[in-house]
């Protein structure tokens, strides 16, 4: 899986490869001391000995596995084979020691243990320096298009939130390469044969982009692992434990936006009292958040209960209690109750003196409060993504109750409805029933892809009143739909989805609409509308004039269809307006069809120049598009 430098530099962090060879040393010393011990103590220490140190070298060569799943750019391939030579040193080592002990102790055959153990250790040494190493000389990598293949400039700007839209607009470009170069990065997780759903594909998407690669990949598979298990031997029992997890996606989205603000709040902090403010209110929602909500959905998965309420303190003792399932092990390790006691107590603060945050009195490093919380956020992700993998591998194991969903997953439907048009979202927020979509500027290629994504989206949630279309820049007017252009809008494009783009035509009654709600006089909206419709008409005869002049029939019929719907979107339009503007719509939509009639009967290389009523409402008429600044004055 490719990851960056940065990410590898994690991952070698949280693998402790040198620490783990260092209890292998340990080990491998203490059996040592027991040449010159008696044969009772010998008889009694040594057989437990040799049991850890096969422990010790079967959890470092799982470790070195693990890491053997990331592939790191050039610069970093020298220590991506450290890791696998430490390994190798590692398993030496300890074969060297059987081999010694096969011999009764020679002390010739210490030598060769002694070889590999100090190999194994300078190669742990090599390892340590270069994580600690940032590397900040070279290049900065691009986080997503080495993991994903798609640019910063599509999925980086925005909230973590709206990333499904995003994530979608940019796959849409080229999926099945970017589909190949995901699947062949997973396929440890998933085989080929599994579908790329919309919720699996962000769930993968958002596990390659993680700033914790080996922990986030650990939980994901120890959770996916779990919950199939589970779902095979209770089925009903399983799926009804993760649907109640399920339920509690609007605490976890006011989770996920207030660790986000701590995040930013820490990076914004000149001073380092402001950042160790920061670093405790991220290590508190975090631990008291998504940790204990991942744990609790855990323990009932296991059969423990959870009591309500339960302090983080109850929930360690019952992970602790489940010590034979690595997924307890590690969220265990993500509580410490020295740090959230003074953390939920107030009792902490920045010692200016000695540069230094005490909790509880006692020293610790703001760096680890950051990183402890990070790590915790990482596995609980982790845990999210295995699940959606095991629920995709196990389809025909889930049963579903009745749906009643939340704003939350409205919100996701939106969003993945906006991505499959196209059209990127940098957030979204909702106050009653509206709902505003933070975008990019809006431009005049993409007005009719923000409409694309507004009717899709009002087919997501049809509770919505009012969609705002909100852009980036300041000084730009949103767009505005309310539940009035979206109904007209969806009537018109109601038969049209399977076989045509219903866009051209749907979007003028919301244009209508948009205009009306930006305060636009009506004059200027009617121009506007009747400038896009006549502009349809004339670019699809000018794309289709070599065929017509050629005697294509299918053109010709072609031609007169598209006319005919873009008649009936300007009627649709002029419903929404009133007085003259209303009556100047509808003559265009009636002159529209009394010409589809006129040329039914012509040869197709007399609609060449057909359709003549629209060339002069292009001369007649000049647009303006006020959400799109610069245009006001435009006839584009």
């Amino acid at each position: 899986m490719p990851v960056t430098r940065a990410q590898w530099k994690s991952v070698l962090r949280d693998a402790d490869l040198p620490g783990l060879q260092r209890e292998t040393d340990e080990m491998v010393a203490e059996i040592l001391r027991l040449r010159t011990a008696s044969g009772g103590t010998v008889g009694n220490q040594l057989p437990e000995l040799l049991r850890r140190l096969g422990r010790s070298v079967a959890a470092l060569g799982a470790v070195a596995d693990e890491v053997s799943r990331f592939s790191p750019s050039r610069t970093s391939a020298a220590e991506r084979r450290a890791a696998a030579d430490l390994a190798r040193a590692n398993r030496a080592e300890a074969q060297a020691l059987f081999a010694c002990l096969e011999q009764g102790w020679a002390e010739s055959a210490w030598a060769a243990v002694r070889k590999h153990a100090l190999a194994a250790q300078a190669i742990g040494r090599a390892l340590e320096a270069a994580a600690r190493i940032d590397q900040a000389g070279l290049p900065d990598e691009d986080v997503y298009q080495r993991t994903l293949g798609v640019s910063a400039e599509e999925l980086g700007p925005g909230s973590g939130v709206a990333s499904r839209a995003r994530l979608l607009a940019a796959w849409a470009k080229d999926p099945r390469t970017l589909d190949r170069r995901l699947r062949l990065s997973m396929r440890h997780l998933i085989d080929d044969s599994l579908p790329l759903t919309v919720h699996l594909l962000n769930q993968l998407a958002v596990l390659a982009l993680t700033d914790r690669p080996l922990v986030t990949h650990r939980a994901t598979l120890l959770a996916r692992d779990l919950v199939t298990c589970h779902l095979k031997s209770e089925p009903e029992l399983t799926c009804s434990a993760i649907a109640r997890h399920g339920d509690r996606e609007p605490e976890m989205l006011s989770s996920h936006r207030g660790q986000s603000a701590y995040r930013d709040a820490y990076n914004r902090a000149e001073h380092q009292e402001e950042k160790a403010r920061a670093a405790m209110d991220l290590h508190r929602a975090v631990l008291e958040g998504d940790v204990k909500r991942t744990a609790t959905v855990v323990l009932e998965l296991l059969g423990r209960a959870v009591p309500q309420g339960a302090s983080l303190a109850t929930v360690r003792d019952l992970l602790a209690a489940e010590d034979d399932q690595p997924l307890c092990r590690l969220l265990a390790s993500t509580i410490r109750s020295d740090w959230r006691n003074a953390n939920a107590h107030e009792d902490f603060r920045w010692d200016p003196v000695s540069s230094t945050l005490l909790l509880g009195g006692q020293p610790a490093e703001l760096d680890q409060v950051l990183d402890a919380a990070i790590r915790a956020r990482a596995i609980c992700r982790g845990f999210e993504h295995g699940v959606a993998v095991s629920y995709a591998q196990n389809a025909s194991l889930i049963i579903r109750g009745a749906e009643d969903p939340n704003y939350v997953s409205r919100d996701l439907a939106i969003l993945q409805a906006a991505g499959e048009a196209r059209f990127p979202v940098l957030d979204i927020r909702r106050q009653g029933s509206l709902v505003r979509l933070d975008v990019p500027d809006v431009s005049i290629e993409t007005l009719r892809e923000a409409c694309r994504a507004i009717l899709r989206s009002a087919m997501a949630d049809p509770g919505v009143e009012r969609w705002e279309v909100r852009q980036c820049s300041p000084d730009r007017l949103p767009l505005c739909v309310d539940r009035t252009g979206t109904r007209a809008g969806l009537q018109v494009a109601e038969s049209l989805w399977e076989s045509v783009d219903p866009l051209p035509f749907a979007e003028l009654p919301m244009l209508a609409n948009a205009m009306t709600n930006a305060g636009e006089p009506a004059e200027t909206a009617v121009s506007t509308v009747l400038f896009s419709a006549a502009a349809h008409v004339v670019g699809e005869r000018d794309r289709l004039s070599t065929a017509l002049g050629q005697g294509d029939a299918a053109a010709k019929d072609e031609l007169i269809s598209t006319t005919k719907l873009i008649s009936g979107g300007a009627k649709a339009a002029a419903q929404l307006l009133e007085g003259p503007g209303r009556r100047k719509l509808l003559a265009f939509a009636e002159i529209l069809a009394g010409e589809c009639h006129r040329l039914g009967s012509a040869r197709p290389c007399e609609l060449v120049h057909g359709f003549a009523p629209a060339d002069r409402t292009l001369r007649r008429h000049a647009p303006r598009w006020p959400w799109i600044t610069g245009l006001e004055n435009s006839a584009v």
